[in-house]
């Protein structure tokens, strides 16, 4: 059992210190005499004789001795196991130097989150519970919390402009135990619709849906075409971005606050989140919003992060789109980076366009470590034909990026590592295929799309389609699953029409989840799950990012859509075309869904109500819950 009495007499002195110093601060020679008195109180170190002598018959000194006296005697009798109020203890403290102390949205970024720190000594475990009055969740945690030598216990999951009750139990190594309990109420959410996604739940059935809580990366764009967006509308739609946490029924339980756009964002094996942001840099973030790791792109076209810590890829121009994390702890990323072609197309609608050498970007998969170290990468332009076009080549995306008139050919935007053959999903949107590399050889294992424009060399990689099965179109983030097939988000944009071919009008088109099972022996592939195969009811067109998992629980599929386009007759996609009114030009909105099989168990839109903002829900992930790798139990 642990000894309270030197916890005791340590805050007797830092008691004592302190009115000692309120009492004698205009007077420094007193302040000194007692200062030396009141060491000699605690035997540290002995001032001169008669200072002590003249102190001991003060009032002061009686009354301070009689304070420590009594705070020795009571540390030394039997604990309280009554209810404690805030921060009070139930039974033995295990070891702590400082007292739990609770401070809400600690770096500024996660208003609905809070922290609590304490000092103590190594091996303590603790155990949170949190309640609302309606909801009531616990995690418990190792000493692995321990930073800069205080434990910092994440409190997360709090619904906004609530009271909570939040108790924390503290379990030293020999089984002795303290209890804090602490009040809190979180802010309500911001009432500016600009700087909040509005969420509109249509349909939420929590006993059918997969268990947990949905993390979603949200961004915001001024209405109008990149290129032309003015430089306050380019700052209000890129000095922005927001990582946000759903539950079943669509309430916000956690939001952090960044400074720039936010794409994709994965949640790492340690609990953390890794994103990637439009300034070319991925960042691991904790819960409490503390930047863990930053990674950028050497090459970037601006300058390097703010953060000193901030490590340099080297040799790369971009890190862009979907991160993810390999088993080994190591990152894998895309980096985009310009080749110059000679005699390189000029449209993708006219193949007799005049020819002209142009500026062409290529995307790398590279595999980094933690500590930034480059260990495998693998080039587009070594395996790939340039001249192979899809749409949306010449538009403006890597233009108003920093690289003026780079041409966008393959456009990579999802992959993923497959463990059961050391091998690598890569999605090339402009190609409207999924590619599988071999990481040992480089080779491509099996090329996943449609069949014309691929070289001579490569059509013995390309799948054969069984059964009634729809190619990928300008695709997106393909993951392998659980039973080892391939799911992904078929964005379908131009109705997946390659350079040159008659596209599909925008009114006609739709969007989609899609499960592939691919037999590498026989070279085939086939269509096991889709959430439909033509517009439906309530089609929703998402040319352009999105997600779609197939969760491991229920086996139910979870499929974003980053925004829903207006279905117009009449709009074109094509950003660079200023005779037409185009799909930048007009107001849309996100939309959440998760299926139990073909059924809608869970349905939200992301609208704003007043049509002044595109909402997008670039992607996100169902995590088991909001702390993801700690024992954690909610009802």
């Amino acid at each position: 059992m642990y000894n309270n009495s030197a916890n005791i007499l340590l805050i007797s002195e830092l008691l004592i210190r302190f009115c000692l110093c309120l009492l004698y601060k205009r007077d420094r020679n007193k302040a000194s005499d007692m200062y030396h008195a009141q060491d000699t109180l605690l035997h540290v170190h002995p001032g001169p004789l008669t200072r002590r002598t003249a102190f001991r018959k003060s009032p002061i000194f009686n009354l301070l001795l009689f304070l420590a006296v009594l705070l020795i005697t009571s540390s030394c009798s039997e604990p309280d196991n009554g209810a404690a109020g805030t921060g009070g203890t139930v039974t033995g403290p295990p070891g702590i130097a400082a007292l739990p102390g609770l401070e809400a949205n600690p770096t500024g970024r996660v208003p609905l989150a809070a922290v609590i720190r304490f000092d103590a000594q190594p091996g303590i475990s603790s155990r949170l519970t949190i309640t609302d009055g309606d909801n009531t969740w616990s995690a418990s945690f190792d000493d692995t919390m321990v930073r800069d030598g205080s434990y910092r216990i994440p409190v997360a999951g709090m619904r906004p402009d609530r009271e909570h009750e939040i108790i924390l139990e503290l379990t030293a190594p020999d089984g002795t135990t303290e209890t804090h309990r602490f009040t809190h109420r979180t802010p309500p959410l911001p009432d500016n619709p600009l700087i909040i996604p509005p969420i509109d739940v249509k349909v939420s059935r929590p006993e059918l849906m997969e268990p947990g809580v949905t993390f979603l990366s949200v961004r915001r764009r001024a209405l109008g075409r990149p290129h032309w967006l003015t430089p306050k509308q380019r700052r209000f739609t890129q000095g922005w971005g927001m990582l946000t946490a759903i539950d079943a029924r669509g309430d916000i339980i956690w939001y952090y606050n960044s400074e720039y756009r936010t794409a994709g964002i994965a949640r790492l094996l340690n609990g953390n989140i890794l994103m990637h942001r439009t300034d070319f840099s991925t960042i691991e973030i904790d819960l409490l919003g503390n930047t863990v790791r930053q990674f950028y792109a050497g090459d970037r076209p601006f300058p390097p992060p703010e953060d000193p810590d901030a490590i340099p890829i080297k040799g790369q121009q971009t890190l862009h789109h979907q991160p993810h994390q390999m088993p080994n702890g190591d990152f894998l990323a895309f980096s985009a980076n310009g080749y110059l072609v000679q005699d390189y197309y000029s449209s993708d609608t006219d193949p007799g366009a005049p020819r002209r050498d142009t500026m062409v970007m290529a995307d790398t998969v590279v595999q980094i470590t933690p500590e930034g170290e480059q260990v495998w990468s693998w080039n587009t332009f070594d395996y790939l034909d340039p001249f192979r076009l899809g749409y949306d080549t010449f538009n403006s995306y890597w233009w108003v990026r920093g690289f003026d008139q780079y041409m966008d050919w393959t456009h990579a935007n999802g992959l993923s590592y497959d463990e059961s053959d050391d091998s690598i999903l890569v999605s090339l949107r402009n190609q409207s295929a999924i590619l599988k590399i071999d990481r040992q050889t480089k080779n491509i294992k099996w090329i996943l799309g449609r069949h014309d424009g691929w070289p001579e060399n490569l059509r013995d990689r390309l799948l054969t389609p069984v059964g009634d099965l729809l190619w990928p179109g300008y695709q997106h983030n393909p993951r392998m699953t659980h039973d080892g097939t391939v799911i992904l988000f078929d964005n379908r944009a131009h109705g997946g029409a390659m350079a040159f071919q008659e596209r599909l009008p925008v009114h006609r088109n739709f969007s989609r989840g899609v499960e592939y099972e691919v037999d590498e022996e026989t070279m085939t592939v086939r269509q096991v799950w889709t959430s439909g195969d033509s517009q439906g009811d309530e089609p929703c067109y998402t040319n352009a990012m999105s997600d779609a998992w197939r969760l491991p629980v229920t086996d139910n599929r979870l499929v974003i859509h980053a925004f829903c386009l207006p279905l117009l007759e009449g709009i074109s996609e094509d950003d660079m075309d200023p005779t037409v009114r185009v799909t930048s030009d007009l107001p849309y909105g996100g939309r959440i869904l998760e299926y139990a099989g073909d059924e809608i168990v869970f349905r939200a839109d992301v609208v704003d109500p007043y049509e002044l903002v595109q909402w997008e829900v670039y992607g996100g992930f169902r995590s088991p819950g909001i702390y993801h790798r700690t024992t954690e139990t909610s009802h």
